[in-house]
């Protein structure tokens, strides 16, 4: 198995960082994969910001705010966004619920929720 290096940051950016707590830093990592995962579609789409921004009904410097991870997404907005690229970014699934107590589920087939990244 390969291991990953992780480096120290360093600058405006890595003092910044070291200065979140880890629940900040998880929502950053979130909106950054979300925007990963609209720009992954709109490239396996052939789209480009200003034709997406035509398709969503929304102004190009929003798009902007999509891809540069700076967004804090509403549900139906996601929504509309997974529709119009073909992809899903929620999961209503209790998986995680129904894993963690097989007695009161006994009987109910689950797959355990997994993290994908790009």
């Amino acid at each position: 198995m390969k291991t990953i290096e992780k480096k120290k940051a360093s600058g405006t950016l890595g003092r910044m960082v070291q200065e979140m707590d880890s629940n900040s830093l998880a929502k950053v990592r979130n909106r950054m994969m979300v925007a990963a995962k609209i720009a992954e579609a709109m490239q396996a789409r052939h789209l480009n910001q200003k034709q997406f921004a035509k398709l969503m009904g929304r102004t190009e410097s929003e798009i902007s705010d999509w891809l540069s991870g700076d967004r804090n997404f509403t549900i139906d907005t996601l929504f509309e966004i997974g529709q119009a690229l073909g992809v899903s970014f929620l999961s209503t699934a209790l998986h995680y619920s129904i894993a963690d107590d097989p007695k009161r589920y006994p009987d109910y087939e689950y797959e355990p929720l997994v993290a994908s990244e790009p």
